[in-house]
């Protein structure tokens, strides 16, 4: 599974649960909640780093692109901080981002049940990210979107899409790196038993996924991939004809293919973040060096090891083909629908851009 497709997964759930509980804290703890309202506005979505593929259509590999990270996070907890980012990417893009710090504060909390004196911390880090984001990063997604609407009434190429998803991945990269000092904080004050929590939600989380989408019937792990891909199909398109689904359907199977293999590559990120967390935990190295773990778990997420490199690459290669199908598929109306999406999200970025322009940007220091 890709970073956005984690990150709009996880969002949407989180988002979700939100509504239905009428907009009430999630995490529910009464015995710390904040003075600042502001503050307690925020909170989480989908899971640990994964290398970026362009799995549905051109749109939702621009916004992924665009939007994704910030996005390309995946240390389901930590990273919830970039995942809120990721409701960009949802038709509540405007609300979700101003409610990011209520969302990733929650799941982070959902993740390894935040103590009273882990929460000032992450609070703090949380809005610091933040700050950054919308000073830093807001602009170039900007600018991204408006690319993509340019871009979207064309032809598309793989070369498009592949150009959406590197800058996407350029965009991670940088959040990723904004993020590691008050990550390597948070790390070293975690315990066994926040770990272990960790551990069952991947576990939870990886049930939820085989069940969906690894289901032992061949025909249903293809029903359950498309009605995957027509959803982000149509947030950016609208609606398809009969017709349209039918040949998009037809176009799945090499994603579905891979299934196993993308799989693999979410469980081994996860083992391989689990890892170096109990390290953190067992031996408290300098915070310089938790840094430098983290960086080389960036390495780990962005350029997987030569044991997922093939199915990485095939992943990869079958999503880009499914987005550019689906793309030259459109009518001159969807096509119209799409740039009407597009502009929308580009508004919503600048007017978030507009919001708090000058709110301090700060750095957390490295000991």
């Amino acid at each position: 599974m890709s970073v956005s497709e984690n990150i709009l997964e996880n969002a949407g759930r989180v988002f979700g649960r939100l509504r239905r509980r009428g907009g009430r804290n999630a995490a529910a703890k009464p015995a710390h909640n904040p003075a600042n309202p502001c503050q307690d506005l925020a909170g989480g979505h989908q899971g640990g780093p994964a290398a970026m593929r362009a799995d549905f259509n051109m749109a939702v590999s621009a916004l992924r692109t665009a939007v994704s990270e910030f996005h390309n996070c995946r240390a389901r907890w930590i990273f919830a901080i970039l995942g809120a980012a990721a409701l960009c990417a949802c038709s509540a893009m405007k609300l979700g981002y101003q409610q990011g710090d209520r969302l990733a504060y929650w799941w982070i909390d959902n993740y390894v049940d935040v103590t009273a004196a882990q929460e000032p911390l992450t609070r703090e880090a949380i809005s610091r990210f933040f700050a950054w984001h919308r000073k830093s990063q807001l602009p170039e997604i900007a600018s991204l979107l408006q690319q993509a609407k340019a871009d979207v009434r064309q032809p598309v190429t793989p070369a498009m899409v592949g150009h959406f998803q590197d800058a996407s991945q350029e965009l991670a990269r940088r959040s990723f790196e904004q993020a590691m000092p008050d990550t390597a904080d948070l790390l070293l004050t975690l315990t066994p038993d926040q770990i272990a929590r960790m551990e069952k939600k991947f576990a939870e989380g990886n049930a939820k996924y085989r069940k969906k989408f690894l289901k032992a019937d061949p025909a249903e792990r293809e029903d359950a991939r498309f009605d995957k891909v027509m959803e982000y199909a149509r947030l950016i398109y609208g609606s398809f004809s009969s017709e349209q689904e039918q040949a998009i359907r037809t176009k799945v199977g090499p994603v579905v293919q891979n299934a196993e293999a993308r799989y693999a590559e979410r469980v081994a990120r996860q083992q391989e973040w689990l890892r170096m967390v109990r390290y953190v935990q067992a031996t408290q190295p300098p915070k310089a060096q938790v840094i430098d773990l983290l960086s080389r778990f960036r390495e780990y997420w962005q350029n997987p090891p030569a044991r997922h490199a093939a199915s990485h690459e095939a992943s990869n290669n079958a999503g880009i083909a499914l987005t550019v199908a689906i793309a030259n598929m459109t009518t001159p109306q969807q096509k119209a629908h799409a740039q009407d999406r597009f502009q929308k999200w580009i508004d919503d970025t600048h007017a978030l851009m507009r919001e708090k322009a000058n709110a301090p940007v700060q750095s957390a220091a490295t000991n």
